[in-house]
C-alpha cells in the first residue's frame, strides 16, 4: 500500500520548464505549449502514514504506469523582451488493488493528485534567466477495505521556489535547456534539476528529451503524511510555438 500511495507523488509534479532560446530584447510576444508531456519517473525514499512506522520504498516507472487510469499534463510559456511567464498543470488518477492482512484479503486504492505551478522569469544575460514562483501540491488517496472503514488522508500545501535557467545554442536546430531551483514553504525543502536537448522540427514545432531529478522533503504535525522522496527519470515531449 505504501508503494502505491507514493506513485502520484513521484509522477507529479511534473512542472518541466523546457523553453526555446530567444534573442535578448525582443519586443514580440512569443508563446509555446507542451501538452501531455512525459516524465518516466523512478523513485526511492521513505514514507510515514498516520504516525505509523517509517517505511522505505522503491517504485519504477512501469509499476506506476500499470495503475494509471487518467492523466492530464500541460506546460505553457509566454515571453516578451526580457520578461516571461510559465505555467504547468498535472492531474493524475490511479487505481489498484493491494493485498492486506492475510491471503485473499485485498484493499482498493485510488489516488487523485493535482500539481499547479506558476512562475515569472527575467533574462539577466544572454542565455541566462532567473525564475521565481509558487507550486501547489494536492494528494487525495482513498483506501477502501472489505470490512474496515475507509481511509482518506488527503492533504495539500504550497511552496515558493526560485532558480535559474540556462539555454545555450548547440547548433542551427539544437538547443540545450538546463534548470535548477530550490523551494520551501508548505514542505520542509525541495530542489529540482533538469537538463534536456531540444530539436526544432519546424518554425512551429520542436521535440525535446533529457533527464530530470527532484527531491522532496515534507512533514507536518497537522497531517498524517510525512515523506522524503527522490524522483528521477527521462523526460520527453513535443512543443508547439506561435
Amino acid at each position: 500500500m505504501k508503494r502505491l500511495l507514493l506513485v502520484p507523488i513521484c509522477i507529479v509534479i511534473i512542472c518541466t520548464t523546457q523553453t526555446e532560446a530567444q534573442e535578448t530584447g525582443s519586443d514580440e510576444w512569443q508563446f509555446q505549449i507542451a501538452p501531455l508531456y512525459l516524465w518516466a519517473m523512478n523513485l526511492d525514499g521513505t514514507m510515514q502514514l498516520g504516525g505509523g512506522p517509517t517505511g522505505e520504498f522503491e517504485v519504477n516507472f512501469n509499476d506506476a504506469f500499470q495503475n494509471l487510469e487518467t492523466a492530464f499534463t500541460v506546460h505553457f510559456e509566454a515571453s516578451k523582451g526580457r520578461w516571461g511567464f510559465l505555467a504547468d498543470v498535472m492531474y493524475l488518477n490511479l487505481k489498484g488493488d493491494q493485498a492486506i492482512l492475510g491471503p485473499g484479503e485485498t484493499a482498493e486504492i485510488r489516488i487523485k493528485n493535482l500539481i499547479l505551478e506558476g512562475a515569472g522569469g527575467y533574462q539577466v544575460a544572454d542565455r541566462f534567466w532567473i525564475i521565481a514562483g509558487l507550486r501547489y501540491f494536492k494528494i487525495d488517496p482513498t483506501v477502501s477495505f472489505q470490512v474496515l472503514p475507509d481511509i482518506d488522508p488527503s492533504t495539500s500545501w504550497t511552496d515558493a521556489f526560485a532558480g535559474i535557467i540556462w539555454r545555450p545554442k548547440l547548433g542551427n536546430r539544437w538547443t540545450m535547456d538546463a534548470r535548477f531551483d530550490i523551494g520551501a514553504g508548505g514542505s520542509d525543502f525541495v530542489w529540482n534539476a533538469s537538463a534536456v536537448i531540444d530539436y526544432r522540427l519546424a518554425r512551429w514545432a520542436a521535440v525535446f528529451a533529457g533527464y530530470r531529478y527532484m527531491d522532496y522533503d515534507y512533514s507536518s504535525n497537522s497531517t498524517i503524511l510525512k515523506y522524503d522522496v527522490a524522483m528521477n527519470g527521462p523526460v520527453a515531449a513535443f512543443r508547439f510555438f506561435w
